[in-house]
């Protein structure tokens, strides 16, 4: 697919809701080429997160981990309203009444999340709207935020009297820094999408009109690098500032031998010399 057929393509999957069809506990999943996009669709309940979503998001983003040729995934939510405005309220008397129910409903969440972060490529959350308790926690899982001029954030658990579990803290936390998060859950406050860029929740603010352009510019871009520089990028920066293990020192090894043992770094200083775009080694299903 030429590079304006897939960003015409992935422009209309991002502007138009996804048919019931595809839809499978409130989550559908389409495929543009080699790039994922991931729906929350319940807009008439502002995409709220059900039990079976959290599950249903672990399966589809386990399932994304090993799919050959995979360059980003985008995430968004169906509708006018919402990435996702929290969590589904009215089924917590069935599963967060009681410590046993509510800890498999928390790992449930934490679960997914761990997969969301786990995948080998870029994963950008569009967010036009509320992405609120779950749907913030999912969205400071991805790689990257871009939000419209409409996008609110914020978890106002305390209006509940549910706790945030450490997965999710962590997934928040290493974005804004602790003292940012405790402000948002003591005060409850749902902030703009200009206060979450300032804190560093969302990292680009565009106009509702300007979001899946935006959006598709940037899927455009990574599309257009080498897939062994944007993976080893994703690695090494979620690395930083923490000690590395034996098994990081292991894959820091790996990607370096990819990387310079392998075709994209050729074809690109080749490209450079010969004034021409590269156009890197891609794996394909079968």
């Amino acid at each position: 697919m030429n590079i304006d057929t897939f960003g015409r393509e992935l422009g209309r999957v991002l502007r138009e809701d996804p048919t019931p069809d595809l839809v499978t506990d409130r989550v559908a999943v389409q495929h543009v080429d080699d790039v994922a996009v991931v729906t929350l669709s319940k807009p008439e309940a502002r995409n709220a997160l059900s039990l079976a979503g959290w599950r249903r998001l672990f399966t589809v983003f386990t399932e994304l981990q090993g799919r050959a040729g995979l360059r980003a995934v985008v995430v968004r939510g169906a509708g006018p309203d919402a990435l996702a405005a929290g969590a589904d309220i009215t089924e917590f008397p069935r599963t967060r009444f009681g410590a046993a129910a509510a800890t498999d409903y928390n790992e449930s969440i934490a679960r997914a999340l761990r997969a969301v972060a786990a995948v080998p490529v870029p994963v950008i959350a569009s967010i036009h709207g509320l992405a609120v308790g779950g749907g913030c926690e999912l969205a400071a899982a991805c790689d990257v935020r871009i939000a419209s001029t409409a996008a609110r954030f914020g978890i106002p658990i305390g209006k509940l009297g549910v706790t945030l579990g450490y997965t999710e803290t962590s997934a928040v936390a290493r974005l804004i820094g602790p003292a940012e998060l405790k402000y948002l859950l003591f005060s409850g406050e749902i902030v703009t999408a200009a206060e979450a860029h300032r804190i560093g929740l969302a990292q680009r603010v565009v106009e509702p009109d300007e979001l899946v352009d935006t959006v598709t510019a940037l899927v455009s871009r990574i599309r257009a690098q080498a897939p062994v520089t944007i993976g080893a990028a994703k690695v090494v920066t979620d690395m930083a500032g923490r000690p590395l293990t034996d098994s990081d020192a292991d894959l820091l090894s790996r990607l370096h031998i990819a990387a310079y043992d392998g075709p994209d770094l050729r074809e690109g200083v080749a490209a450079f010399s010969e004034r021409r775009a590269p156009v890197f080694h891609r794996k394909r299903e079968d």
